[in-house]
């Protein structure tokens, strides 16, 4: 967790694809970290390390629904290598949309792109079914692994 405004700014930096931020003074910066960061530092430093150490998809349970998948081509978090794998973990009932010129805040990134494939998703999940299979009347939105 970043306890200053310059690590906070590499985070960021690391996090997208091209920094949103530029020229956020200082101030602002600790204002967020107080807020944020502060809190609980050892579990949320304990969470980060137990996501990047254990990215192990036979944790993850298998997903009967159709599931949207969307990743960040330039995710440097969790690589988009990853995000092919989640897809074929989950098998047919996955869709993962690679987007271009994003990272891993892909909603912060490019949310009409987000928003567009999450609307497409959802829309159609009520407009045509799959199949009479129940496990399918319900459609997933996977965030995996979450920030």
């Amino acid at each position: 967790m970043p306890q200053t405004p310059e690590k906070l700014r590499e985070l960021i930096r690391f996090a997208f694809a091209r920094p949103l931020i530029k020229g956020v003074p200082s101030y602002f910066l600790s204002d967020y970290i107080d807020v944020f960061c502060t809190d609980h530092v050892e579990q949320k430093k304990e969470l980060i390390q137990a996501l990047i150490k254990d990215r192990q998809l036979s944790k993850v349970p298998r997903i009967q629904q159709p599931t949207l998948i969307i990743w960040g081509e330039q995710d440097r978090i969790f690589p988009k290598e990853l995000g092919y794998r989640l897809e074929k973990h989950i098998g047919d009932n996955a869709k993962l949309v690679m987007i271009k010129n994003a990272g891993h805040a892909v909603n912060i990134e490019k949310p009409k792109e987000f928003a567009k494939n999450l609307k497409s998703f959802l829309i159609d999940s009520r407009l045509s079914p799959r199949s009479n299979n129940p496990s399918h009347r319900h459609r997933h939105f996977l965030i995996w692994p979450t920030p």
